[in-house]
């Protein structure tokens, strides 16, 4: 088959093209670091991401149900930026920049100069994106991969493409959609396909290697563990003494399908409809009707396109419906947006102010929307206590003291060993704290009063004079419902 051949920019550099991008580029940046100032960049899964990539680092890896890239990369940021945090945050930095250069090198092939820097814009001031780009967490670094792994096919760059692909599967499993169907979708011949696919295999199978040498077992991915029915509640999700799946996949793959297949299907309708509902806070209506125009116009197809199938894709899994997960939609659906005003742009200058005036729309209610309101209040909890508690626990316990904690917070800022809190009756709790070797115990107000009410008789002073299982031995509450307290297991 013949490839079509790519639309260019006409040539000449126009101002736009020299200095519209370093400007978007900079708007990025400014708000990203405004973001960072005023946020952590933590949620509960960071702190596993710097374990591993500590363990990376010790080359002693260590079993966790997350994929190894995006720890590794962190790793080699430790290597030259200090602190267990900063490294983190400035891969996501890094890799949140490029996604914004990639869209608009992408979008620089399809539209006119000025319009180009549309889509990157979008982007660039995308709540989402600039507030996980600041994040010690996966979506960043998973997004430019593969984005830039679809601009590559798209480009006429199989090899490239694919093995960017590969890497893209050693940070999220998502690559594995995504592959087979940008290759696809580019502009490439049937045998350029297969060979972008050879490599993409070739790239992240040895990732396998890496799981076998961390779980002492061959797979593909610790991820099969969110095949399972669907629950009915938030609480039902929580971990207890008879769940032996917790931390590893004991139950195959096959066996999970068996068990779980018809009510998984039963469920795809609700969940489906659940991850719509966050796409469009991540995308509201206004900006979707630009997308959905640029998608109609767009003529050819592009291997960009592919993300598009990962809502599909999800409802399968027993993958929250979460904003995070929406946006990687972001920039598939911001050249779209691109694509529509270019053609309103071909049409008549009414045409194309009514299309920047649904963009401008969409973007501010984009930031008075959940999406905007989770940029400005990022953090789960109260980080400041949460770090003050860790610090007490380092300065005052031994290195080989275990924290028992629902959240990981305290145990990773004071470097300790965490082990899970379950969701069982308070003697049971108590029970199994002294049981497992814990050496203290962590109690959060917020945690608390939405997953461990059971927990509440530790937080009363009146309950806790009876109380001999633990001793309070630090507690901090600087405003109502950022209080924490420390608790020694009594042996």
């Amino acid at each position: 088959m013949a490839r079509p051949p790519s639309p260019r920019p006409p040539s000449g550099a126009s101002l736009a093209d020299r200095l519209g991008l370093p400007l978007v580029l900079l708007a990025a940046l400014g708000l990203r670091l405004w973001l960072a100032a005023g946020t952590s960049g933590l949620t509960m899964d960071s702190p596993l991401y710097v374990r591993m990539a500590e363990a990376l680092l010790a080359r002693r890896p260590e079993p966790a149900p997350a994929h190894h890239g995006y720890p590794l990369l962190s790793a080699l940021g430790m290597l030259v930026a200090p602190g267990r945090e900063l490294p983190g945050r400035a891969v996501s930095l890094l890799a949140s920049l490029a996604l914004v250069a990639l869209v608009w090198w992408v979008a620089r092939r399809r539209l006119s100069a000025p319009l180009a820097l549309l889509p990157a814009a979008l982007v660039a001031l995308h709540p989402l994106l600039a507030v996980y780009g600041v994040a010690i967490m996966t979506e960043s670094s998973f997004l430019a991969l593969a984005f830039a792994a679809t601009a590559l096919l798209e480009a006429g760059r199989p090899l490239a493409g694919g093995a960017l692909f590969g890497a893209a599967w050693w940070v999220r499993p998502e690559a594995v959609v995504l592959a087979p169907l940008a290759a696809l979708l580019a502009p490439i011949r049937h045998r350029e396909r297969a060979l972008a696919l050879a490599l993409a295999v070739c790239v992240g199978l040895p990732h396998s290697f890496v799981l076998g040498w961390a779980e002492g077992r061959w797979t593909l991915t610790p991820k099969t563990v969110l095949v399972h029915a669907p629950r009915d509640e938030a609480r039902e999700s929580e971990w207890r003494l008879a769940d032996t799946t917790a931390f590893a996949d004991s139950v195959g793959l096959a066996a999970r399908l068996a068990r779980d297949g018809p009510a998984i299907a039963r469920a795809y309708p609700t969940r489906l409809a659940a991850h719509a509902r966050r796409a469009l806070e991540a995308w509201p209506w206004a900006l979707l009707v630009a997308s959905v125009v640029g998608l109609v116009l767009l003529g050819r197809p592009a291997a960009w396109l592919a993300f598009l199938a990962l809502p599909l894709t999800y409802p399968w899994l027993a993958a929250p419906a979460d904003l995070r997960f929406a946006q990687l939609l972001v920039p598939t659906l911001a050249l779209a947006a691109g694509v529509g005003a270019e053609r309103a742009r071909e049409r008549d200058v009414r045409a194309l102010l009514l299309a920047l005036a649904l963009v401008a729309v969409g973007v501010v209610t984009l930031w008075t929307g959940p999406a905007g309101r989770l940029a400005h209040a990022f953090d789960d909890g109260p980080i400041a206590s949460l770090r003050g508690a860790g610090a007490w626990l380092a300065a005052n316990t031994p290195a080989d003291a275990v924290v028992m904690d629902r959240k990981s917070y305290v145990p990773f800022f004071a470097k300790r060993r965490h082990v899970q809190l379950p969701d069982e009756a308070l003697d049971v709790v108590l029970a199994h704290a002294r049981a497992s070797g814990a050496t203290h115990l962590v109690v959060e107000e917020y945690v608390v009063a939405g997953l461990r009410p059971q927990l509440a008789p530790l937080l009363d002073r009146d309950a806790l004079r009876h109380e001999r299982r633990v001793r309070l031995v630090f507690a901090t509450r600087p405003a109502p419902g950022e209080g924490v307290a420390v608790f020694e297991v009594a042996r």
